[in-house]
């Protein structure tokens, strides 16, 4: 699979972003009514919010680069259970592929990869559902933390997807690395900017 460049250049500020608002998150505290917050804490609180904010306009271009069909594959790729063409690819990709993992089968990256493209559309739908969330938030909360029903309920969800994400970067990475130690080229397919 070859990924065009403006699909790259989104990886790479995904790549960049998402582990700054990861770990932005483990040293702010959100203002709350009556709770007293450090400096360093509002510091890194305004960070996780002012990145969030360009994370959503990154991931907002590259969903408007798939429908635009920039990006390789388009949507067909990132949602195969969508055309039958891809749900069949996907079941047998899933019943015969990933046994044959088990067995240090590891196949390279080809030009349809059913399952690791919707694997790269589920990511790409929880970091939006993650923006979306952190954005209502963002615009919601009062400055001294109050926040009414809606508001709080997207803070719930945006703290339990926040969770989900740390699973889907390891495993990201960790298939990336598999991809490695069975010779395959992951990081020059998504990193490099020659064609």
């Amino acid at each position: 699979m070859h990924y065009d460049k403006v699909t790259r250049l989104l990886h790479w500020g995904f790549a960049l972003l998402i582990p700054l608002q990861l770990l932005s998150q483990e040293f702010m505290k959100r203002p709350k009514p009556g709770r007293i917050r450090e400096d360093m804490q509002v510091f890194f609180f305004e960070m996780h919010e002012w990145i969030g904010m360009i994370a959503l306009t990154l991931i907002l271009l590259r969903v408007l680069w798939g429908f635009a069909g920039g990006a390789e594959g388009g949507w067909a790729r990132l949602f195969p259970y969508f055309t039958s063409k891809g749900l069949k690819g996907l079941k047998k990709e899933i019943c015969t592929g990933v046994p044959s993992w088990f067995k240090g089968n590891f196949p390279a990256p080809g030009k349809e990869d059913y399952l690791a493209g919707m694997v790269h559309g589920l990511g790409l739908l929880l970091v939006l559902a993650l923006g979306m969330s952190g954005a209502i938030m963002l615009y919601g909360m009062e400055e001294s933390g109050k926040m009414l029903g809606f508001v709080h309920d997207m803070k719930e969800l945006h703290e339990v997807l926040g969770e989900v994400l740390w699973i889907y970067i390891f495993g990201h990475v960790g298939m990336v690395i598999l991809h490695r130690l069975f010779g395959h080229p992951m990081f020059q397919r998504i990193f490099s900017l020659k064609n």
